[in-house]
C-alpha cells in the first residue's frame, strides 16, 4: 500500500518537473555553499599540497582537489543576491577561482613533466588560494571565516 502511495506521488510530481526551467538555479544558499561545498574542497586541497608529491599518482590528486575546489567556485557566480551583481564582487570571486585553477594548472604540468615543477612554486600558487577567497570574504561578509593554508 505504501509502496502504491509513493508511486502514485511520483506519478502526480512528474508533470511539474517538466514544465520547471531548464536554466541551473541554486539549491543553497551562498553561505551553505561554501560552508558544506567549498570549505570541505578547500580542506582537501590543504591536505594534499601539505607535503611534496612523490609521484604521478599524489600529483594527480594535487590536480584533482584544485581542480575540484575552481569548479566548485564556478558555482558561487551562479548565486543571485543583493551583491552579486556588483563589479567587486565578480572580481574577487573570480580571483579566488583562478587562484585554484592556478594550482590545477600547476600540477597538470607537474603529471606531464614532474622534473620541471618545483614544488615551492606550487605551494606558493596555493598560498594565493587562502589569500583571495579572505579578500573576498572580508569586502562581502562578516561572518566569513578567515583560511589559513596551513
Amino acid at each position: 500500500m505504501r509502496a502504491a502511495v509513493c508511486i502514485i506521488l511520483l506519478a502526480i510530481g512528474q508533470p511539474a518537473l517538466a514544465q520547471e526551467s531548464s536554466q541551473p538555479e541554486p539549491i543553497l544558499e551562498t553561505g551553505e555553499l561554501m560552508l558544506m561545498v567549498i570549505k570541505p574542497a578547500y580542506d582537501d586541497l590543504r591536505t594534499t599540497i601539505a607535503t611534496p608529491p612523490v609521484d604521478r599518482q599524489q600529483w594527480a590528486k594535487v590536480f584533482q582537489a584544485a581542480a575540484r575546489l575552481a569548479e566548485f567556485e564556478n558555482l558561487i557566480l551562479f548565486r543571485p543576491h543583493e551583491r552579486s551583481n556588483t563589479a567587486e564582487w565578480k572580481t574577487l570571486a573570480v580571483s579566488a577561482r583562478k587562484a585554484s585553477a592556478a594550482v590545477a594548472s600547476a600540477a597538470l604540468k607537474a603529471l606531464t613533466n614532474p622534473a620541471q615543477v618545483d614544488f615551492e612554486d606550487v605551494k606558493k600558487t596555493y598560498g594565493e588560494v587562502s589569500v583571495r577567497c579572505n579578500a573576498c570574504h572580508r569586502a562581502m561578509s562578516r561572518e566569513a571565516p578567515r583560511i589559513t593554508p596551513n
